[in-house]
């Protein structure tokens, strides 16, 4: 049976409109205003993190616009992604309670096929958002000291779509660590396919692994 590994998750962090249309102010511009203070202790307000988000933007505009092959794009996608979204933490929380059977190697197996799925999954669909416009909207709190950031992704001939960017401080630094849309958390629904799968294939975690190595086989 084949999985569609990512398939809401993923794709919806790929809406590289939120991160690619205009208004994109410099990090310089960003980060001085922020606290001096010791980096598990840096704080940021609300207006920080709003141009946060659009300060993430520079540099995947630059990929995006460049003239770039499908490789050279994951190339420089991956560094990124690793900078500004708690891909190792998305990926131990789809794994749900199965992160905790797994063994250490089959855990770091896991994790290096889940980000490689992501950016296969980003750099896939990279063309459909040319011409994207987005604002942002409202910034409220949310549990565990998190933040939500609403947007409004505007793509042309196309309905508006309302996004909220769940942004957690770690290390000091602002993570992109869920999206929710459609009022579905979209790392949620993603947990329950991945432990779905597993359940079914008598609770075994290499049964995912092996799912997730024969899409990237089969990735063109």
């Amino acid at each position: 049976m084949k999985i569609h590994p990512c398939k809401i998750f993923f794709p919806a962090l790929a809406i590289s409109g939120i991160l690619l249309a205009g208004n994109i102010v410099s990090k310089q511009a960003v980060f001085p205003l922020i606290t001096q203070v010791h980096a598990s202790e840096a704080t940021y307000s609300d207006n920080q993190l709003k141009e946060w988000l659009r300060s993430t933007g520079n540099e995947m505009v630059a990929i995006v616009n460049a003239d770039y092959s499908k490789t050279e794009q994951k190339e420089k996608f991956l560094p990124i992604l690793n900078k500004y979204v708690d891909v190792d933490g998305i990926a131990k929380f789809c794994l749900g309670r199965f992160w905790r059977v797994a063994t250490s190697d089959q855990q770091q197996e896991y994790t290096q096929l889940f980000h490689q799925v992501l950016v296969n999954s980003i750099t896939n669909r990279l063309g459909e958002y040319k011409g994207v416009s987005f604002t942002i909207g409202e910034i409220t709190s949310t549990e565990g000291n998190k933040k939500s950031i609403q947007t409004t992704l505007k793509r042309p001939k196309q309905p508006d779509v309302v996004i909220q960017w769940i942004i957690e401080i770690k290390n000091g630094s602002p993570m992109v660590v869920d999206i929710i849309g459609e009022n579905a958390s979209l790392a949620v629904t993603q947990r329950g396919d991945y432990t779905s799968f597993i359940a079914r294939h008598q609770n075994d975690v290499s049964a995912l692994i092996a799912a997730l190595k024969r899409q990237l086989q089969n990735h063109s």
